[in-house]
């Protein structure tokens, strides 16, 4: 174990050097001697610096020079650890009530006696280390209850994001569901649409066919001509395009002026495909209801996607569905 080492602040310099030998004798490391307060205090902070600063100083509280030994304690406590031990010819009182703010280890009262300061120095290192020993716990203490702190905010962090994971998952499922239940309600609306017109169509056809029936004549070319001209004009899309528009844009509002925007070069043709490929309607129930062939169809289909600038990879209807 390193033996303790001194430091003296003593203007009596025959003094100073007597306690420096005798305190070597008892085997303590005496590191310094100095007479004015202003040149102890710069000697042990460059020796605290260095790591080297000494574990007890013993200050004459009068000392030669501008500042005292209390002021010189004063600012060696305030940058270093070093245990003070007062040493002074002053009244008890007078010297108590001076510099105990400082709170000493002891105080060594002249004419000095060598087994006092011995005991002082012994005691002053015993309440030095349980300081120094109270200080580290404290310490680690501090340090244990921040990294508790510490991990708790991680792991209160971890759960925040967890459940805001949680709570976006859900989020996205529920517009996924509503999405789905979207899809299915327009379908469900396209369909009435054209079911719709079917019925309308049909409704025709049998109030002319209960009409020829009903009439005891024979039926003429021109009354046959006359129901299939019936026909014709219901099955034709042109001329019902506007009411399909109609409900087709309470369905998917706002898909011809978002085309219009993008692809304002599309003709009137265009944007009638474009409305029945939204509709996921395939080539032959197209061709059905634009009255044209298989064939023609799909040339309008290529013509499209030529006019969008679509990659072969890209499929037609599916980027329609997305304008």
């Amino acid at each position: 174990m390193a033996p303790l080492s001194l430091y003296i602040v003593e203007d009596e310099l025959i003094l100073a050097h007597d306690l420096k030998a005798k305190l070597t004798e008892f085997g303590y490391e005496v590191i310094g001697i100095d007479a004015k307060g202003e040149n102890a205090v710069k000697n042990v902070l460059t020796l605290a610096k260095s790591n080297k600063q000494p574990d007890i100083v013993i200050m004459d509280v009068s000392l030669a020079g501008k500042m005292d030994g209390i002021e010189a304690a004063k600012k060696i406590t305030d940058e270093t650890n070093c245990g003070i031990i007062f040493l002074t010819a002053l009244k008890k009182s007078e010297v108590f009530n001076k510099s105990f703010f400082l709170k000493p280890y002891a105080y060594v009262f002249k004419p000095v006696d060598i087994d006092q300061v011995r005991v002082s120095i012994e005691v002053a290192s015993y309440q030095r280390n349980l300081e120094l020993t109270n200080e580290q716990i404290i310490s680690e203490l501090k340090t244990e209850i921040e990294q508790r702190k510490k991990a708790e905010r991680e792991r209160n962090q971890r759960l925040q994001e967890k459940l805001k994971a949680e709570q976006k998952i859900n989020q996205l499922n529920k517009q996924k569901h509503q999405m789905e239940l979207d899809l299915i309600n327009r379908e469900l609306a396209t369909s009435s649409i054209f079911i719709s017109q079917k019925n309308k169509i049909i409704g025709l056809i049998r109030k002319d066919i209960n009409r020829l029936m009903r009439n005891e004549k024979s039926i003429t070319r021109e009354e046959i001509a006359r129901t299939l001209k019936t026909i014709d004009e219901n099955v034709k899309f042109d001329n019902d395009w506007y009411r399909i528009k109609a409900h087709f844009e309470k369905i998917y509002p706002g898909f011809f002026d978002r085309l219009r925007k993008k692809f304002p070069h599309l003709t009137p043709n265009d944007h009638k495909l474009a409305a029945l490929l939204r509709m996921n309607l395939s080539t032959k129930e197209i061709s059905h209801i634009l009255k044209i062939t298989a064939p023609s169809t799909e040339i309008s289909r290529i013509r499209l996607r030529k006019k969008l600038s679509l990659d072969k990879n890209i499929n037609l209807t599916q980027f329609i569905c997305e304008v």
